[in-house]
């Protein structure tokens, strides 16, 4: 079967996706080291290590997701069954994760266009089209 656009297009948000994920885990690592020092120099060395590696923890997630997401990228243009199950609980498990963020933060522009790349992917991955490409 060929592949339809609306694969096509689901397959290129999907790479984005993944790359805003990287840049969000490279941005939240900025922090962790930031808020790791500021909690060491106002409340010890404890807390400053509990502060950072919490932080850190998010960095990590983020940065799953998006090597994730580009082994994803790759099995939705190649039309893998696997790559459409993935994918949906990617975005469900991104969409979750952002949300949490942004009330944590007040919201950076990465979440929002991670989160709005997130729930594009999961609106193309229920397409009727979509799902018969997928034979799901």
């Amino acid at each position: 079967m060929n592949r339809p656009q609306s694969v096509t297009v689901l397959a290129i948000l999907q790479l984005i996706s993944g790359v805003f994920s990287l840049l969000d885990g490279l941005f939240i690592l900025l922090f962790a080291g930031i808020f790791g020092g500021l909690g060491a120099a106002f409340g010890g060395a404890k807390v400053g290590t509990v502060i950072g590696g919490f932080i850190a923890i998010f960095a990590a997630i983020s940065f799953i997701l998006g090597l994730l997401s580009l082994l994803l990228a790759w099995g939705l243009f190649q039309l893998k069954k696997w790559a459409w199950t993935g994918t949906l609980i990617v975005h469900i498990i991104a969409t979750l994760a952002q949300i949490a963020k942004m009330l944590g933060s007040g919201g950076t522009a990465v979440n929002f266009l991670t989160l709005g790349f997130a729930g594009a992917s999961i609106y193309y991955l229920l397409l009727p089209d979509v799902k018969q490409a997928f034979r799901v």
